[in-house]
């Protein structure tokens, strides 16, 4: 084909259901779509059949030079498993008279066409068989006049044409097989490369959105394997394998979303790839909280699939428009990359549904081929990064964050002894990982609050000594500390309503929520003295920092790091920029269609907000459920014990926090 045009690239394997049907002894026969979208079909059918000068096809009559079709721009549809292809027609007729041509005839009109997709026996190979033809006008109606005489003369000429197509599929089962290969243990690779053996198209099928080619894997089935009652925990090493693997997956995930950073996005659109970002992150973070993580394959597989289930039309709508425009030119090899990324994901999410038979496991490596396929740099590597990224900010529909003002107080503050100097203090350069976690894990702390690193920056300057005192709270000035901070809440919150206003119905409540977060996360302490040292608080689990307990795996790329350690106004500014995320974007639209038990008065608001602060935006419908029945968990009831405190004014209960 022309241009080194790879059909790989044009080939969109569909996820769609995984038919399962008797196969070999001990095994099934599984068959997938192939699928060609109609847009790709054009672009494919005009680089085999369209190749005279301004992709047309021209058919002259040889013993009458005077007499010509040229059909052009064709484009498909399909019905009842036929493809429908319609082209525009320019015929010239006339008499040949010597050199010249007299009585010429000129008409411009429609071609439509009714093809039969057929696979040639034993090959990958696509070719059409024409069922039938009529010529219309422009206005669309059947032309039967003199146009209609002429198309008589070149029909047989074009419908030659039209059978001798080829179109081989060979390539994108072949380029498949590698990256297949790559996606499941090294243990199973004999199994798979006989299943690849067996691979072979199955029926066609033509319906009104796309045109699909069924293959047929024979797949052997695995002896189903009993469970365990008690999984077991993981040890060191599958701990930091599991680390890694969802470092792997979460820099993919970021990587495929930024591929729209110039796509004309509609705000639902953005709204489902933060949630799908932030719910991915979230489960990460419950994973590590939990007492036996699950096994990494299986878990970094099923968020992978539940994510491109739910990315991957909207992927698909703006990536392959941008393609498709782009082809009205010639085809560049990034977007046959483009596309042959749709073919590998597809795969890997039809092939899941086999569950333990096809025994999935994706890979660094795997995750890199993809990312590559979908990039024009070929060397891409996924890295993971906590360096605030405003692209990615404004790709997921959210406002830039207001810088808060710190307010200046003459309180007398608490003074720790044997405080390093100003010098000493200095944060060390470098970035946080999370190979520690494992002991936290395996030991079964609960409360572990340390020291943590982190980067140095040009931006911001680290605060002093002095102002990071400032902020240190005790028994001895909790009424102090507790009026600046709620000062501090306060103007940071009306700060963020100049950008991110609310109703005004809203406002209490959303004031209280922020005050009973701030309690409820860290009793409004930013830094504490660990070992004479002085530093930001930190979650147990070692993943949140500051009064708020931004946690930074969630929110990376999304906010400055260091400033959400060192900086108290910009970690509270976050906090509350976080909350009215999840107000505008998720309580206030899915409240109104809730009723009964359901429904959600203000106070149910404020802890559906914490809710999804404390476990992500699928945190709100949990939450609901939860109230409805009355079976709330010991984090509602404790946000819920803070909110009430606020609203009552219980502010002398702060001092149970030391």
């Amino acid at each position: 084909m022309k241009n080194g045009f790879h059909l790989f690239t044009i080939m969109v394997l569909m996820l769609g259901s995984v038919l399962l049907a008797p196969g070999p002894a001990g095994g099934e026969t599984i068959s997938f779509p192939l699928q060609l979208d109609y847009p790709f079909l054009k672009t494919l059918v005009i680089h085999s059949a369209f190749t005279d000068p301004g992709q047309t096809m021209v058919i002259t009559d040889p013993d009458n030079d005077c007499q010509r079709i040229s059909l052009s721009n064709p484009s498909f549809s399909g019905k009842d498993n036929l493809l429908r292809v319609e082209v525009a027609v320019h015929l010239k007729g006339g008499a040949l008279m010597g050199d010249r041509c007299l009585f010429p005839l000129e008409w411009d009109g429609y071609l439509v066409a009714h093809l039969k997709p057929r696979m040639t026996p034993g090959k990958w190979e696509l070719s059409f068989e024409p069922v039938d033809s009529v010529l219309l006008d422009r206005n669309h109606r059947p032309d039967k006049g003199l146009a209609g005489n002429l198309w008589d003369l070149f029909e047989p000429a074009v419908m030659v044409r039209i059978r001798n197509i080829r179109i081989e599929v060979n390539e994108p089962v072949t380029e498949l097989k590698p990256f297949l290969i790559s996606a499941v243990p090294e243990a199973d690779y004999p199994r798979v490369i006989t299943m690849f053996e067996s691979l072979r198209p199955g029926l066609i099928i033509a319906d009104d959105k796309a045109m699909k080619i069924q293959i047929l894997i024979d797949i052997e089935t695995l002896p189903a394997e009993a469970e365990s009652s008690v999984p077991e925990a993981l040890t060191p090493e599958e701990i930091d394998a599991f680390i890694k693997i969802c470092e792997t997956w979460d820099s993919f995930l970021v990587q495929t979303l930024m591929s729209l950073i110039d796509m004309p996005l509609t705000p639902e659109e953005r709204e489902i790839m933060l949630t799908v970002l932030l719910d991915t992150r979230y489960r990460f973070v419950t994973a590590f909280e939990a007492k036996t993580i699950a096994s990494s394959s299986d878990f970094v597989r099923e968020q992978f699939v539940v994510a491109w289930e739910k990315l991957s039309p909207i992927l698909k709508k703006h990536l392959v428009n941008s393609m498709s425009n782009h082809m009205l030119g010639e085809p560049s090899d990034n977007s046959w990359g483009v596309l042959a990324f749709f073919t590998a994901s597809d795969a890997l999410a039809a092939l899941d549904k086999l569950g333990p038979v096809f025994n999935i496991e994706i890979s660094e490596n795997g995750f890199i081929r993809l990312i590559r396929m979908l990039s024009e740099n070929k060397a891409l590597t996924l890295q993971y990064s906590l360096m605030a990224d405003p692209d990615l900010r404004k790709l997921l529909g959210m406002e830039s964050l207001p810088e808060i003002i710190d307010p200046v107080f003459d309180e007398k503050l608490f003074e720790p002894e044997d405080l390093k100097t100003d010098t000493e203090m200095k944060p060390k350069v470098g970035v946080q990982t999370f190979t520690n976690i494992r002991q936290l894990i395996i030991s079964g702390l609960s409360r572990a609050l340390a020291p943590g690193v982190c980067w140095a920056g040009k931006s911001w300057s680290y605060p002093s000594l002095k102002e990071l005192r400032a902020w240190l709270v005790s028994k001895d000035n909790v009424e102090a500390h507790l009026k600046k901070s709620k000062t501090l809440l306060k103007t940071a919150t009306r700060e963020n309503f100049k950008k991110n206003n609310i109703p005004e119905n809203f406002h209490q409540m959303f004031q209280k929520a922020v005050y009973a977060t701030a309690w409820q996360e860290s009793c409004f302490r930013q830094f504490i003295v660990d070992k004479k040292k002085l530093t930001y608080i930190r979650s147990y689990n070692r993943s949140s920092v500051g009064m708020m307990q931004i946690n930074e795996r969630v929110w990376r790329g999304m906010y400055n790091i260091e400033r959400l350690r060192w900086d108290v106004s910009y970690n509270v500014g976050v906090g509350i920029d976080i909350l009215n995320l999840y107000l505008k974007k998720y309580a206030l639209p899915k409240m109104k269609s809730l009723k009964g038990k359901e429904a959600l008065d203000s106070d149910g608001v404020a802890c559906s907000l914490y809710a999804m602060y404390n476990a992500g935006p699928g945190g709100f419908s949990r939450y609901v459920k939860r109230r409805s029945t009355g079976k709330f968990s010991k984090i509602d009831n404790h946000f819920k014990e803070k909110y009430t405190w606020v609203k009552s004014g219980q502010w002398d209960r702060l001092r149970d926090c030391f």
